[in-house]
Order: structure tokens, then sequence, then C-alpha cells
């Protein structure tokens, strides 16, 4: 031992024996806990964190609420798409049935073979269907001017002729 024995006879004598172990035991300390926070720290992480959760409830709630008024548009857009959709069946099967455009609202059916077996039915009631006429049959439909009579009255002579007919 190269070191002899001193008997500590003060309090500042006692602090500088004791300084290196109580050095050595903080740092031991430290390193343990160095991973761990202190309860200041723990309150702050609490707080910032439910602050954070606040604000998503709030972007959850307003997003919720966009997504029910998209889903509401979505709705009415389909709700208007199929009566759109069968407007346009009734109003194709009345034109191919001979039912008037004015009446193909009041065509029956659920499908397709419905709305075609009520409006031939329909159809039935109303009467054959009248050809259009080959030939207007209005009056006054045929004026024309005297150069457009004299050119017909000269086309008739021409075509008398060739016939063989004088």
């Amino acid at each position: 031992m190269s070191e002899e024995f001193k008997v500590i006879e003060t309090q500042e004598d006692f602090d500088k024996a004791i300084q290196k172990r109580l050095e050595r035991a903080e740092r031991e300390i430290a390193k343990k806990y160095q991973d761990y926070l202190a309860p200041d720290q723990v309150d702050e992480l609490k707080n910032e964190y439910e602050k954070r959760i606040q604000k998503a409830e709030e972007s959850l709630k307003a997003a919720n609420e966009k997504i029910a008024g998209h889903d509401q548009i979505v709705a009415d857009l389909t709700t208007r798409a199929t009566t759109a959709e069968g407007k346009l069946l009734k109003n194709r099967i009345a034109n191919e049935s001979g039912v008037p455009y004015e009446l193909a609202d009041r065509l029956v059916g659920s499908n397709e073979e419905e709305l075609k077996a009520d409006a031939e039915k329909f159809a039935s009631f109303l009467g054959p269907k009248s050809a259009p006429p080959l030939r207007s049959t209005e009056p006054g439909a045929h004026t024309t001017d005297k150069a457009t009579a004299d050119m017909a009255t000269v086309l008739s002579q021409i075509n008398q002729q060739f016939s063989g007919g004088n």
C-alpha cells in the first residue's frame, strides 16, 4: 500500500474524498435512466399528443361530413340517372310500338319486356297505324309560279312524244 491512511478532520476533506464516488454514482444513475423521461417532459408530450388527437378528431369529423354530403349527391344523381333511363326506355318502346310520344309516360312495367307488352296492348287501343301519304294532300302545297308551271307543261308534252302518244 503506497498510500497512507489519513484521518478526515474537516467537512471539506470529507467532500473531496467522496467526490469521485458521487460522480461515479451519478454517471451510473444517468446511464441507467437515460431512456426515461422526466415528469415535466411526460406532461409536455401528453399535452402535445392530446392536441394532435383533437386536431385529428376535428379533421375526421369534417371528412365524414364531406363524405356524407358526397354520398347524398351520389344518391341524388343515381336516382336522376335511373329516372332518365326509365323515361328513355319508355320513349324508345313507345316509338317502336307506335304509341304517341305524349303517352309514353303512361306505359307501365318494371323491365323492357313488360313495357313492350304494355305498349303493344296500348297501341292496339289506338287503332291501326296509318301510312303517311305519298304526296302532300295539303291545299296550296303544289302552288308554283308561272315559269315552273310552263316547265311542267313542256315536260309532260315531251313525255307524251316519247311514249308514243301525240
